[in-house]
């Protein structure tokens, strides 16, 4: 089995990656926060020292980057963006040199895109607005500078849900995204706060496009063999090819749950853009993927199964965004 190393993989997409990953090759990981999973190396990537040394123990022939501050939020520090993005993926890339690991898949975001009427393609115009987005289009370029590292730079758009066999997704507390922040407080009564409606799109809320966490995983995969056996760096869009204001799942999900949904609007965030949607030709072509479980129906009912697990073990959610 080839040995894979996956950095944040603690985290919500690593996680789920893990599950997906480990019949296939033999996983590894690094994560910041202690895990009582013993394979799980505990690490801050800014601890340069510490990372260099399991690398070298270790001696994974690729790693998956997935450790990011990847909240959108400008009331952060900008100095933690650069930080836990910037800085942290400079010292992998130096880690990987000094222990000649020459094999980087790389988490990006589809927010370094000018927003467009059309769908966007790897070519697309880029406009990183928000501080995220700008420290993620610095990673892609140091990246792209290694003359003796292959590489995969993916361009997640909305990753969303959860796994249904078994039941694992996202837990941020606080809780900071649309999906599992507006299903919960629908689920539970609280009032939700949507940002913006007065984008340029048909309904004055923003459009963005899900995909759904299984088939970020199933993407990640494809692109780890892909890798692994062709030796060529590529950069490829990851989404559902179709968008959804917030709008459009309030009102899907004011049917699932059959109850009325108490919804109020705030000013919407800086940095955020009217319209981002996927044109997944690129990875469908190379590759041969695409999503197959990106559809509201799956989206919706995996998250509610997933929110009531949580519930039922006795985890309690707070939220940060979407509340005034």
């Amino acid at each position: 089995m080839k040995k894979i190393l996956i950095t944040g993989m603690g985290g919500y997409i690593g996680s789920c990656l893990f599950y997906i990953l480990k019949k296939k090759f033999k996983v590894i990981g690094i994560d910041k926060k202690k895990s009582s999973n013993k394979i799980i190396n505990q690490c801050n990537i800014l601890d340069y020292k510490k990372l260099n040394l399991i690398i070298k123990k270790e001696k994974p022939e690729l790693i998956i980057h997935l450790a990011a501050q990847s909240l959108v939020d400008e009331t952060i520090n900008k100095k933690k963006y650069y930080d836990n993005n910037v800085l942290a993926t400079n010292n992998l890339i130096k880690a990987m040199k000094k222990n000649n690991v020459k094999k980087l898949i790389f988490s990006s975001t589809a927010a370094i895109y000018k927003q467009s009427s059309n769908s966007l393609k790897e070519q697309s115009k880029i406009e990183a607005l928000s501080t995220y987005a700008k420290t993620k289009l610095i990673c892609e370029k140091n990246i792209k500078k290694q003359k003796d590292i292959k590489f995969i730079i993916l361009r997640f758009f909305n990753v969303c849900s959860a796994l249904d066999k078994p039941i694992i997704g996202e837990f941020h507390n606080p809780e900071t995204h649309l999906i599992p922040t507006i299903v919960y407080k629908a689920l539970y009564n609280m009032k939700i706060y949507i940002y913006g409606k007065d984008f340029k799109t048909f309904d004055g809320t923003c459009i963005r496009d899900y995909i759904h966490i299984k088939d970020i995983c199933d993407a990640i995969e494809k692109s780890t063999k892909y890798l692994l056996t062709k030796n060529k760096s590529d950069i490829f869009n990851i989404g559902s090819h179709k968008g959804l204001s917030n709008n459009e799942i309030i009102h899907y999900l004011k049917k699932v749950i059959k109850k009325n949904i108490n919804l109020s609007y705030v000013n919407r965030r800086k940095g955020d853009v009217s319209r981002l949607i996927c044109n997944s030709n690129h990875i469908l072509k190379t590759l041969n993927w695409k999503a197959k479980n990106s559809i509201l129906k799956k989206i919706i009912s995996d998250e509610i199964l997933w929110i009531k697990k949580l519930k039922n073990n006795g985890l309690r959610r707070t939220f940060k965004n979407y509340l005034k």
